[in-house]
């Protein structure tokens, strides 16, 4: 990252996910294990002008770029054999890099997910409620396990799902990390949402209540609760993904001070209709 990370900063809500897995990578080689992530980029005389990056066998996922780059990011790709179960972007590059794809393979593909990008600098905090956020306990990883996996079946493509062993060796590597917020009430955890990004920019992410205790407003005080406890140590901004489909959530995100960014979109691919 340090040859094309000024690049993506530019843009950091929108690439933020780019980096963090990037970072996640750097930090996995420093202590010596093994990480399995492509990054490919497109440039031009003047530097650098679209980059995606994939951890198989997750989503490809690209950065901000323009109409015309997208073909030839795309059948570099394919000359180099890249399996993918979906595309992940910018929502006006998603959607010309599966088209383009499916010419190049014959896989039929279909918008998934329509996500706004929200981006934040200062939290405007919520009517109090009940309770308050602390981080995840070990123990309680089965419990923030299962939410994953409700989360995932509500929101995510069956190829992002968890089973329950991966679920739990999930969570408890989010926990031990530090980046599971949990909302506490008399001692028992009624919300979540996790927290990853860059050294400047955090991504809050799974944002969780599970049905019986929805309505109280656990999720806009753990989501509130957890940007000012980012943006007081020390970073910039705070981003999220919110479904666009999702009135709830979005007025929740937009009540507490997040602001729109721009549109991002889910492809999932079919591979049944893949060129043999």
């Amino acid at each position: 990252m340090s040859r094309y990370g000024d690049y993506l900063r530019r843009h950091e809500a929108e690439h933020n996910l780019i980096l963090s897995l990037c970072r996640t990578a750097e930090q996995k080689i420093a202590r010596g294990e093994k990480c399995d992530i492509r990054f490919a980029t497109l440039s031009n005389d003047e530097g650098l002008v679209m980059a995606t990056v994939q951890t198989p066998p997750h989503n490809l996922v690209l950065s901000r770029a323009t109409q015309h780059e997208v073909a030839p990011l795309a059948e570099m790709l394919f000359k180099q054999h890249t399996h993918f179960p979906g595309i992940v972007g910018p929502s006006d590059i998603a959607s010309s890099f599966a088209e383009t794809w499916g010419d190049l393979t014959g896989q039929k593909s279909v918008e998934y997910m329509d996500q706004i990008i929200y981006s934040l600098t200062k939290v405007l905090h919520p009517a109090p409620v009940e309770g308050k956020m602390r981080l995840a306990k070990p123990d309680e990883a089965p419990t923030i396990a299962a939410w994953m996996r409700a989360f995932a079946a509500d929101a995510l493509p069956k190829s992002e799902q968890l089973n329950e062993t991966d679920a739990l060796k999930k969570a408890d590597e989010i926990i031990k990390a530090g980046r599971m917020a949990v909302w506490d009430v008399k001692g028992k955890p009624v919300a979540q949402a996790a927290v990853s990004g860059t050294d400047t920019v955090a991504r809050i992410s799974m944002v969780y209540t599970p049905p019986e205790e929805r309505g109280h407003g656990y999720a806009t005080a753990v989501v509130a609760a957890l940007s000012q406890q980012q943006l007081d140590s020390g970073k910039t901004m705070c981003c999220l993904y919110a479904d666009a489909r999702n009135p709830v959530s979005n007025s929740i995100y937009r009540k507490i001070g997040y602001e729109f960014v721009g549109r991002s979109s889910l492809y999932v691919l079919d591979r049944q209709s893949e060129k043999q």
